[in-house]
């Protein structure tokens, strides 16, 4: 009877382990970091000069390298009358300089705003600014990925200038820009996120919705950092990290928002982008729902042009703190990822494996005394600014404490970050691919399932053989 019991143990858990969601490893870094001197990487008079009212950046910082020392960075930004390329029109701009300071303004041209989505789609009818920029790769086909922060305006009737907490009422989403020609120019392909809630929840209403800006890095199926291009594309995938806000979540994001992930496949998301075609664009994404089966079937989008629709539900990653424009970098040097964030006090910092399990904050962060950090993002100082290594650069824009949006009062600052910690052995190449899904090895999963029927029917026939001697 006992060999049995174990036979149907065995077969019961055989299933189990087919049919139980995988899990990825739950260990998270040990990562320490000391901060560099702060430096101005550019002042508000500087940046006027070039023909900027407000910005850069309002949002994520993103950067080719140009040779030498030189960089094409791009950011969110409010042009002036006195810019030479565009003057008196928002959206996302380039200028030029080094990893230290900003140098010049790439004429002060921009490269796309407010209303340059797919026609009859309104998700960046009143704002348009992106920044992190990705190369791709795949088929013969070469380009950069820009994804970018929109909004669509309403007026608050409950306040007298028609404002949310002193800035335009705003529902936001996260677009896709693609170039072909070295990121010289950039075209709007269409909207990859929206928030879990639909704009009618916001709008008239005081409350805004912010996703962030948007932040792109290339992994396989479980989190593990890939070159890009990929050894493999068809192997590959994006993930785009934002905050979403979900009523019912735990913890702090039941009423603020917290960090999500969503992906689409490396070589899916270049075709469509490259086809352009809005309605294939917007159901390219995948956002992450939880350990589960179907971890990564919840829609990105709503697919409607007019964003009446709603998306697929978020999980948040950490449930202990609420926070705003998150983005992500690759650390080479420790093999880990590093996000980096606003905190109402502090920019924050943590540290993981695979994209899904992060860290507690690493430290107390980086603050300054009477004034306000926005807009937090970390360039590698590898040559690839995608790519950190043991000192990565960090920029963020300072404001007096309560003066933002005065951007007359702000400073544009970089500081280094001095990153120490030894990577886990078994966050190994060979380790993270014992890490399987479902959907990955349905040919094992279903072979097992035979095993596992096989092992009950033997258990069956032991069972009813034992009882049957008891009885005679």
């Amino acid at each position: 009877m006992f060999r049995g019991f174990i036979l149907l143990t065995i077969a019961l858990m055989t299933l189990n382990a087919v049919h139980s969601p995988s899990v990825a490893s739950s260990s998270v870094p040990m990562v320490s970091y000391t901060l560099g001197a702060t430096t101005v990487f550019a002042t508000h008079d500087t940046l006027a000069g070039y023909g900027f009212a407000w910005g850069p950046s309002d949002g994520t910082l993103g950067a080719i390298p140009q040779g030498g020392t030189n960089y094409l960075f791009y950011a969110p930004a409010g042009s002036s009358s006195s810019c030479p390329g565009t003057p008196n029109l928002n959206g996302a701009y380039t200028f030029t300089g080094t990893l230290d300071q900003i140098t010049g303004s790439d004429g002060c041209k921009r490269l796309f705003g407010p209303g340059s989505g797919p026609s009859g789609w309104k998700f960046d009818a009143n704002y348009s600014g992106g920044g992190q920029v990705v190369r791709f790769e795949a088929n013969d086909q070469t380009g950069w990925l820009m994804v970018f922060h929109a909004e669509e305006w309403w007026l608050n009737q409950g306040t007298s200038n028609g404002k949310c907490n002193n800035v335009s009422c705003f529902y936001s989403s996260l677009g896709l820009a693609v170039s072909t020609d070295n990121g010289k120019t950039f075209r709007v392909v269409g909207q990859i996120l929206q928030p879990s809630q639909p704009m009618s929840v916001f709008q008239g209403g005081g409350r805004n919705m912010a996703v962030g800006t948007g932040s792109l890095v290339v992994a396989d199926a479980n989190g593990k950092h890939l070159d890009n291009p990929p050894p493999d594309p068809s192997a590959a995938y994006f993930y785009l990290f934002y905050t979403d806000l979900s009523p019912g979540m735990p913890g702090p994001c039941a009423n603020g928002p917290c960090i999500g992930v969503a992906r689409a496949p490396y070589l899916s998301l270049i075709q469509t982008a490259l086809a352009g075609n809005p309605d294939l664009v917007a159901t390219a994404f995948h956002k992450y729902g939880g350990p589960t089966p179907s971890s990564w079937t919840q829609p990105a989008t709503s697919g409607t042009p007019n964003q009446s629709g709603t998306a697929g539900v978020y999980s948040p990653l950490w449930t202990d703190e609420s926070i705003a424009q998150p983005e992500v970098i690759y650390d080479r040097a420790l093999n880990v990822y590093l996000a980096v964030y606003e905190t109402k006090s502090s920019i924050g910092f943590r540290a993981s494996y695979d994209l899904i399990n992060w860290s507690g904050p690493l430290g107390s962060g980086y603050s300054e005394t009477g004034r306000q950090l926005y807009a937090p993002t970390l360039l590698g100082e590898t040559g690839d600014p995608t790519i950190a290594g043991s000192t990565p650069r960090l920029y963020f824009t300072s404001f007096p404490s309560n003066s933002f949006p005065n951007w007359k009062t702000s400073t544009f600052e970089t500081l280094q970050l001095n990153l120490s910690g030894t990577p886990d052995p078994s966050q190994t190449e060979t380790a993270q691919a014992t890490t399987i899904t479902s959907t990955q090895n349905s040919g094992f999963g279903n072979f097992s399932v035979l095993i596992a029927v096989g092992i009950i029917a033997v258990a069956a026939v032991v069972f009813a053989a034992r009882y049957k001697k008891r009885s005679s």
